[in-house]
């Protein structure tokens, strides 16, 4: 979903939509239409569009940026050092066998490995490795 004033039928044909009510029982608009002028309105609205999609796009941009800006307050980053004794979701290892009764964690594993911020290679606690880490 954007947040722009633009309607998808604008953005698409350059020019906005007449309902079909407007059809059979004109509207002041339909009654007063002017060809000539619709033709340099659209010719200006053809120069234009460019500069209207980047202001959409600038206003798209700065939706998600709020929209990742709200998220992120709500999300803490927990970093481990190697040795540390860490729980895994039971997703990781086995993403069929999880149910509303089954249980969410798995462990305790020791970090082995930092990988990456976010990633570790476990082990389990007789010193072998865990695969799928």
């Amino acid at each position: 979903m954007s947040c722009t004033i633009e309607t998808p039928f604008k953005l698409a044909y350059e020019t906005e939509a007449m309902l079909p009510i407007e059809v059979g029982f004109p509207s002041y608009i339909a009654i007063n239409f002017d060809e000539i002028a619709n033709e340099e309105g659209l010719r200006i609205n053809i120069e234009l569009i460019d500069e209207v999609q980047d202001q959409d796009k600038a206003k798209m941009e700065k939706y998600k940026e709020k929209i990742k800006e709200h998220f992120s307050k709500k999300s803490r980053v927990k970093n481990f050092q190697v040795g540390d004794l860490v729980l895994r979701d039971t997703e990781a290892s086995d993403p069929t066998n999880t149910g509303k009764f089954m249980p969410k964690w798995e462990g305790p594993y020791k970090v082995k490995k930092f990988l990456r911020p976010g990633t570790y290679k476990l082990m389990n606690m007789d010193d072998s490795e865990v695969p799928n880490t």
